[in-house]
């Protein structure tokens, strides 16, 4: 079951920036600059968790969401599938959402949260990369079970996210 939410980040200001028709990450736009050095949100919806045998300690399962960030003015659906949700984020490994943008988060299954960062350039500040990130907590609201050829699938509903996000960073190369 999927549960649609609308969850929005701490930092406040919405931009309008459009992506060159490369893949190359960056974005276009006449104030592109300012705006990345304006404070930008994440907002995080389409929360998918399911965990098998989660009640007898299993981990392993699939997560996933979609993900606004308004200093690319970009939708980006992340996920990952068939993983062990308990080893997601250790050792500092990030998981990739399904662009070229430089879009990654990691996932806390012990705490149930999500860490979100994104990286990128604009075309008229060549050599200036660009870097956000925020963490927040998932709020669950509970799951269902269901049994499947694997054992019980728990598909949980998560809802009400609230991140504290940095101020956008930047660093010529």
């Amino acid at each position: 079951m999927r549960a649609a939410t609308s969850l929005l980040v701490a930092l406040l200001c919405r931009v309008s920036l459009a992506l060159d028709g490369g893949n190359s990450g960056q974005y276009v736009a006449a104030n592109c600059t300012e705006s990345s050095q304006s404070p930008a949100y994440w907002r995080i919806d389409d929360f998918v968790l399911k965990v098998i045998n989660w009640d007898s300690g299993g981990s392993v399962g699939s997560f996933g969401f979609k993900s606004y960030f308004s200093a690319t003015n970009t939708t980006v659906e992340c996920a990952v599938q068939n993983v062990d949700l308990a080893k997601l984020g250790d050792a500092g490994l990030w998981s990739k959402c399904n662009n070229t943008t430089g879009t990654e988060f990691q996932f806390s299954f012990a705490d149930i949260s999500l860490t979100m960062k994104e990286t990128w350039t604009c075309s008229g500040s060549p050599g200036i990369i660009f870097n956000a990130n925020a963490t927040g907590s998932i709020m669950m609201h509970g799951c269902l079970n269901s049994s499947i050829d694997k054992g019980v699938e728990s598909d949980c509903i998560l809802m009400e996210l609230e991140m504290a996000a940095n101020d956008t960073l930047s660093a010529t190369t």
